[in-house]
């Protein structure tokens, strides 16, 4: 159980642990640095392998960078990388070079014996990955094809290529060359959506107009589908009046998951006149997804007040929570600002409201922290204020018996430790697990910042856990400190 636990302490330390590394700046790759610069940092130190908090590598920055085809190759083959390497939202480096449309990589990927058919986490594959992100030179999918893959090939879902590229198909050059490979315009996925529902995804009525003309028919899916968008862009009401009364389709329209346009609206910005329009319409502002989530919670992460405030004149239940048991305050504190928070207090939100798990607000507030940079506001301390002066005490402990101190030493920070240093914290409460915050800090830290600042607080060197171990016996097993002949007498 001991390594257990430090094993996923150690995991979740690393989600922090980012060193100065010039190959992982997008400055770095923005100057378009040849094999002979990319070769000097390296020899400088810098680490061709290492991956940032975000699970990007050198070679994703390279990829993403329209780097040389021999800088990429010569980065792949460095030390702890290969074809077979996870990145970021567990794609490989065929998924990044797909997308770029750089097809001397893709085929060289694929030759080296990269997966073709890994899925990220979103369930794309390379080729869906470059089709999803618009990538329009077909010598990259000629590439998929006669790797082995069907163009036919129905992804999760039931979608095609064709589906899943249409949205940025704005003149369907794309879509007809999908064609020419056995696909079809009148394909539609799992659900029944069609090309048209896709494409309403970009909101381009011309080219709706174009797919109505060669045939292809449309569902009430596709009002949903325009308030999803795309990562970069929201539509105009124009899209969905065009939508809704011209072509009468439902406004009132949900997903296999139970969504509304409202939950998808409501996680972007400037569409509080857009949100009007479809609660005009019938929509419900309140109606929960299948996990619960309402609009008001997914626009409580967000920071458009004008948009909170629009879905709160159509919320009877402002502390309703979804299946995890968070609220939409619990969505503020998570990912928006003070300001946000405190209106939703003013509107009648518990500050004592706790999880499923049993963890207040507190905890989802230090959980969630990411050290502020360069003139980002202080939203932490901000909102740690606002809880104590709504009545929260945030030193009492979580169910399990986590302080908020345990819960903060995962971030490997000092900074935030001194953040929560005035609310009255005992340094030295052990959790369900015997863990005090020091013994899971020498389960986690880095360097022995931390460990020294909890010292200097209060925290006793001589508790012992479960297994009776000190921190200095657990500090012991921690590979960082091992890695970085860090010294840890101090604990003894």
């Amino acid at each position: 159980m001991k390594k257990t636990i430090f094993t996923a302490l150690l995991l979740a330390s690393l989600s922090g642990f980012a060193q100065q590394n010039s190959l992982l700046s997008q400055d770095f790759w923005k100057t378009n640095p040849g094999l002979d610069a990319v070769k000097a940092e390296v020899a400088k130190g810098n680490n061709p392998a290492e991956l940032n908090p975000n699970a990007f590598d050198p070679v994703v920055m390279a990829i993403n960078g329209n780097a040389s085809a021999e800088t990429v190759t010569y980065l792949i083959n460095q030390p702890g990388n290969g074809v077979k390497k996870p990145t970021h939202d567990g794609r490989n480096y065929l998924h990044w070079a797909a997308r770029t449309g750089d097809v001397k990589l893709v085929e060289y990927l694929i030759a080296q014996g990269s997966d073709l058919n890994l899925e990220d986490t979103h369930n794309y594959t390379p080729a869906q990955f470059a089709a999803a992100n618009g990538q329009t030179n077909t010598a990259i999918y000629d590439a998929f094809f006669k790797a082995g893959i069907d163009p036919k090939k129905k992804y999760k879902d039931g979608v095609n290529l064709l589906l899943i590229a249409i949205p940025a198909d704005k003149d369907l050059t794309l879509a007809n060359y999908f064609v020419s490979k056995g696909m079809s315009l009148k394909d539609v996925d799992a659900s029944g959506a069609t090309a048209f529902d896709y494409a309403a995804r970009t909101g381009n009525i011309d080219q709706l107009k174009a797919l109505i003309k060669a045939g292809v028919k449309y569902t009430d899916q596709a009002v949903v589908m325009a308030a999803q968008g795309s990562r970069r862009s929201a539509n105009t009401i124009e899209v969905y009046k065009y939508l809704v009364e011209d072509l009468k389709l439902k406004a009132t329209a949900t997903t296999a998951e139970g969504q509304t346009v409202l939950h998808f609206l409501a996680r972007k910005e400037n569409q509080a006149d857009i949100i009007k329009y479809f609660i005009s319409k019938g929509v419900d502002a309140a109606k929960a997804d299948k996990e619960g989530n309402t609009p008001l919670m997914l626009a409580s992460a967000g920071k458009d007040v004008q948009v909170l405030q629009t879905l709160l004149t159509g919320t009877k239940d402002i502390n309703a929570v979804n299946a995890k048991g968070e609220s939409a305050l619990t969505f503020a504190i998570q990912n928006s600002n003070a300001e946000v928070a405190a209106l939703l207090i003013a509107k009648g939100a518990n500050v004592q409201i706790k999880d499923k798990k049993g963890n207040n607000l507190a905890y989802h507030l230090v959980e969630a922290y990411r050290a502020p940079r360069g003139n980002q506001p202080d939203d932490f301390t901000a909102k740690l204020t606002l809880l104590k002066e709504k009545g929260l005490n945030l030193a009492a402990p979580q169910q399990d018996g986590s302080t908020l101190y345990h819960v903060a030493v995962v971030k490997n920070d000092v900074a935030l430790l001194k953040k929560l240093s005035a609310a009255g914290i005992d340094v030295n409460a052990q959790n369900a697990e015997g863990l005090t915050a020091l013994h899971k800090a020498a389960m986690v830290a880095k360097d022995d910042s931390v460990l020294k600042y909890l010292v200097s607080t209060g925290a006793k060197t001589n508790i012992k856990t479960e297994f009776d171990e000190t921190a200095y016996d657990l500090a012991g097993e921690n590979e960082l400190l091992q890695k970085g002949k860090v010294s840890v007498d101090f604990l003894k």
